[in-house]
């Protein structure tokens, strides 16, 4: 079975959607998908979050993207979240180290994580990827 390792270090919606077309597309598909929140991409994981737009580079981009979404041209990236989850494929993950940095617990998160784990439990499951990419 293939497998997808997605390191999600932004929490801007350009980089967010990126690592959720990937993500969802290869769950939908029957691979397995991990994703690995860190740094200001843990920042999309608390509950409540709204995207902070985009990064600066792409700037002039951001309405467009937002207006495909706010059209229902492409769903909100929560949305594919949901539907990947519900493949069963799909596994998320908050790093350890970047919660206790910025003070976040299990209570903080959205309901889809899978847990609060460290670099090394991810690498080991990375290590067994057909495909791992860092998103930030």
């Amino acid at each position: 079975m293939s497998k997808i390792s997605i390191i999600v270090a932004s929490e801007k919606s350009d980089k967010l959607y990126p690592a959720m077309i990937l993500a969802s597309t290869a769950a939908v598909s029957g691979w397995e998908a991990e994703l690995f929140f860190t740094f200001w991409g843990l920042l999309a994981l608390r509950k409540g979050y709204e995207s902070s737009g985009v990064s600066f580079d792409y700037k002039d981009y951001g309405g467009k993207l937002a207006e495909a979404v706010s059209s229902g041209a492409i769903p909100d990236w929560k949305k594919m979240m949901d539907q990947a989850k519900a493949t069963g494929k799909l596994k998320v993950y908050a790093c350890s180290t970047t919660c206790d940095l910025f003070g976040i617990n299990e209570g903080n998160l959205e309901s889809f994580v899978d847990g609060i784990v460290g670099a090394a439990y991810f690498l080991g499951k990375a290590k067994n990827s057909d495909i791992t990419l860092f998103i930030s």
